[in-house]
């Protein structure tokens, strides 16, 4: 089993939420849960779920980014795929195709 362990934070050393997402059997949906946190910022779990689509991999992420930061969020997916990417950890198109986005 292929885990990439990420921690997201800004302006604080703290852990944040806590979510380990993975693909499921047997339609390929993935599934993420909150380890610790709680469920109320849905700010990482959608970041996990979108990090389990473009890698391939299960993710376990700890997010401390303010939950009213969609550009920020957005910055730091980008970056943080940007060096999965560079580190070789990344899907081919074929492989994006067998993946559901759906909930």
């Amino acid at each position: 089993m292929n885990v990439i362990y990420v921690w997201v934070g800004c302006n604080t050393t703290k852990f944040g939420h806590l979510y380990a997402a993975a693909t499921t059997k047997p339609d390929n949906r993935v599934s993420v849960t909150s380890v610790l946190g709680g469920t109320s910022d849905n700010t990482g779990s959608s970041m996990a779920r979108r990090l389990v689509l473009k890698t391939g991999l299960n993710i376990v992420l700890a997010c401390n980014i303010p939950k009213d930061s969609p550009m920020l969020e957005a910055a730091a997916e980008r970056k943080l795929v940007e060096k999965l990417k560079g580190l070789g950890y990344s899907r081919t198109t074929a492989d994006k195709a067998t993946t559901s986005t759906a909930h």
